[in-house]
């Protein structure tokens, strides 16, 4: 079973642009956004392997055509915004806001429920069981006109939904993308969006993540199924990425042997064990120390998409293989520093 990930930042252009309307409430159905790509990370469920190919950031024509606007009813709760977790001023937390596509109005409360389980589910993995304290966490409801999403069970499917999740994105069936411009116009609508992950109505295993983007008022976006065991941990790869400045930690996808800078992500280097405590870089604290996230702390060529060149913390850890639902200690500490960043604002 395949799972693709999108990985990097879509190039949105400099700056946020102004807030837009909720889709539904008198906007006209048309092309979301221009079509700018990103890269993907694609994780075919036997190792750790991924692999990187570009994305649109728009729904594809076929699914915008399909757009209708919605009935006075349906256009009551869309948009409306509750707190499953409310711990501080926006501006001293980090801001997590859950959005569902593929709800209709009848079915909000479904969404609300499968929010609460999925946040649960990101909840229970260290270290933000232990930083809670520091999160905000929202809901925003976003009616959409039909249940479920498009390519949900076959690639043909095609549904009316606020988001315009799709499978088979980039024509690969487990690759789960959205409407940027649509995420970003329901996301507004909460007090403030640090990470968005978007819930779809599909026990279909698939999920992407946007990260480090530009041009948008948020840092990340990732796309879940809802009825799927496994999803969350698409949602808890993509905010690391986000969150803790985190690097892939696999070894798919470029040839050669890594030939550039130190890098600033936190969990990969360019320094063998020795050499990094002999320099007192990275993670040269936890050399040789049992780590959550099985065996010791070491340096394991291979990481950064780079099977030469790069070494990573540990055997393996989410950041590598979704196996393992544990972070390795480097990129524990990653993520605790950007919390820490939200928290103080930085």
């Amino acid at each position: 079973m395949a799972l693709v990930l999108c990985a990097s930042g879509v190039l949105g252009g400099s700056g946020a642009a102004a807030a837009p309307a909720v889709p539904g409430q008198g906007e006209s159905p048309g092309t979301a956004a221009a079509a700018t790509v990103d890269h993907v990370e694609h994780f075919d469920g036997s190792g750790p392997a991924g692999y990187r190919s570009g994305v649109p950031a728009a729904a594809p024509d076929r699914l915008v055509e399909r757009r209708r606007p919605l009935a006075p009813v349906e256009r009551r709760g869309d948009g409306r915004v509750s707190a499953l977790q409310r711990t501080g001023p926006s501006a001293e937390r980090l801001d997590i806001v859950l959005i569902g596509d593929g709800y209709t109005a009848d079915q909000q409360e479904d969404f609300r429920q499968d929010a609460e389980a999925k946040w649960a589910d990101v909840a229970a993995i260290e270290p933000f069981t232990s930083h809670t304290g520091q999160m905000n966490v929202w809901t925003v409801e976003a009616v959409s006109r039909d249940s479920g999403v498009s390519g949900d069970p076959a690639q043909d499917v095609v549904k009316d939904t606020a988001l315009g999740t799709y499978f088979w994105c980039d024509g690969m069936e487990r690759l789960l993308c959205a409407d940027l411009t649509r995420v970003d116009s329901y996301a507004r609508q909460a007090p403030a969006a640090d990470i968005v992950i978007v819930v779809a109505n599909s026990a279909k295993y698939g999920g992407a993540g946007y990260n480090r983007l530009t041009g948008y008022p948020f840092d990340g976006v990732s796309t879940l199924s809802s009825d799927h065991d496994s999803s969350s941990l698409i949602a808890v790869h993509e905010a690391a990425h986000s969150i803790g400045r985190l690097a892939d930690e696999y070894d798919e996808g470029e040839s050669g042997v890594y030939q550039g800078p130190e890098p600033e992500d936190v969990n990969i280097s360019t320094y063998p064990a020795q050499e990094m405590a002999d320099r007192g870089a990275k993670w040269h604290d936890w050399l040789g120390k049992p780590d959550p996230a099985g065996g010791s702390t070491g340096t394991f060529e291979g990481a950064g998409y780079y099977r030469q060149g790069l070494y990573r913390p540990t055997e393996t850890s989410l950041m590598r293989d979704f196996s393992v639902r544990e972070f390795n200690n480097p990129s524990r500490q990653g993520l605790v520093d950007g919390f820490e960043r939200y928290t103080h604002g930085e």
